[in-house]
């Protein structure tokens, strides 16, 4: 069963890595983002292919998806042993609270 990470950001950082559950018989597993808070900063998911040594944000079509307002949104892994992590990159003021889960 995969961790649940819950915490917040008062600055800029990187959150706890997350390992979501495997894939089993190539069916991908979902997992869970949810950003929320009063808050003014940009947080972005990363992914490590190994093992936290070099982090790269995950993108659509190319572009970051960066996390500027609360939110609740839903990603699939189809690789085994994929961590990821939350990065804020930006922060002025307020808490930024998270959650991944699964």
């Amino acid at each position: 069963m995969a961790q649940k990470l819950v915490s917040s950001f008062t600055a800029t950082g990187q959150s706890s890595s997350f390992l979501p559950d495997g894939v089993d018989d190539l069916i991908s597993r979902p997992f869970n983002l949810s950003i929320w808070g009063t808050f003014v900063g940009t947080v972005q998911l990363e992914r490590s292919f190994d093992n936290g040594v070099t982090w790269l944000p995950l993108t659509a079509l190319g572009s970051s998806l960066a996390f500027t307002a609360p939110c609740s949104e839903t990603f699939t892994e189809c690789e085994a042993s994929v961590i990821y992590r939350l990065n804020c990159t930006a922060y002025t003021s307020g808490t930024i609270n998270y959650r991944l889960s699964q």
